[in-house]
């Protein structure tokens, strides 16, 4: 299995909550880390899976 890497921001709000934001995937670490240095963000690149096994929902 071909393993993925996500870059992460951290953004803080004014109110001091602070959310995770994916920017994106990307195939390598090294690729991972460029578009950081390209986009200009002091994000993280960690390996990614995706969920599987979830489904979307079809009742609320």
């Amino acid at each position: 299995m071909t393993s993925f890497f996500a870059l992460i921001v951290t953004v803080c709000a004014l109110t001091g909550e602070c959310s995770d934001i994916m920017l994106g995937v990307y195939n390598t670490e090294a690729v991972c880390e460029a578009a950081a240095a390209e986009q200009h963000v002091k994000g993280q690149c960690y390996p990614y899976k995706p969920a599987d096994d979830q489904q979307p929902v079809l009742h609320f």
